[in-house]
């Protein structure tokens, strides 16, 4: 683990600061370490040698000069240490994509959109988004390179992802928001009971009301998947014997209908 008491210079990541630091004017003692570990660079202020020893063995670079700095004949008030990446293993990232680059939806809904930063070997893969107008849609991340949109009110937007050292590789997504001008009031399904055998499948279609609702998406789930499963376009796989019981809902206002399902051991 490298350290050199010379001014910071360049680093191959922006800087994040652990603890406030003080202005303590240009003479405090600054140590650069590369840390093989690190995929940001921190900075971090020890007041004396007792908070060094916190974080430091007493055989390493780094206790050894604070031990020297705090012991001699005029101390520092604090001393700092940067760990930064290495040159030589830090992999910046080259492009960043947004999935899908627009999309659009109804109040209340809500829209996911997918980063990939490339290469896939990049040190740093942080991506950062904002709104340009969080009265419209609102962004938010899912911790998987994905990232939800909550469609606020009508309007449009901007989604503005960012990756890199200085956040200075960009993509956006254009967001399209429409009124809710007719909202769902129920949805029903075609059948109220199924039943079939191990291996078989039947097909399940939901209807809302009304007609000309503005939000007609609906999800389909099952109590018990080991029994029998359903997909997002309704059909029903039976699993195991048993009893079980599909539910549709609706995006809008959260109605639900349900579907009683038994099934029967094959031959």
């Amino acid at each position: 683990m490298p350290i050199t008491n010379e001014p910071l210079g360049p680093v191959h990541t922006s800087v994040k600061t652990v603890r406030k630091v003080k202005d303590l004017g240009d003479q405090i003692p600054k140590y650069l370490i590369e840390d093989t570990d690190a995929v940001e660079a921190t900075q971090k202020q020890y007041n004396d040698l007792k908070e060094v020893g916190d974080d430091f063995d007493p055989d390493s670079l780094v206790y050894k000069h604070a031990k020297a700095a705090f012991g001699g004949s005029n101390p520092p008030e604090a001393i700092l240490v940067v760990r930064a990446v290495p040159q030589n293993t830090y992999v910046s990232p080259t492009s960043l994509t947004v999935d899908p680059s627009s999309i659009s939806g109804v109040v209340g809904q809500t829209g996911k959109v997918t980063t990939t930063v490339l290469p896939s070997t990049a040190t740093e893969k942080n991506v950062t988004a904002t709104s340009g107008d969080t009265d419209v849609a609102t962004v938010s991340p899912n911790g998987d390179g994905s990232f939800t949109i909550v469609y606020k009110s009508a309007g449009h937007a901007t989604i503005t992802f960012r990756v890199g050292v200085n956040d200075d590789i960009i993509a956006t997504t254009k967001v399209t928001v429409t009124a809710n001008l007719n909202p769902v009031t129920g949805v029903s399904l075609d059948k109220t009971s199924l039943s079939g055998t191990v291996g078989g499948n039947d097909q399940l279609k939901a209807t809302i009301t009304p007609a000309n609702a503005t939000d007609t998406n609906v999800s389909f789930s099952s109590k018990d998947e080991g029994i029998a499963t359903v997909d997002n376009s309704g059909k029903v796989s039976y699993v195991k014997a048993g009893h079980t019981q599909i539910t549709a809902t609706t995006e809008d206002g959260g109605f639900t209908a349900t579907c009683d399902v038994t099934v029967s051991g094959g031959k």
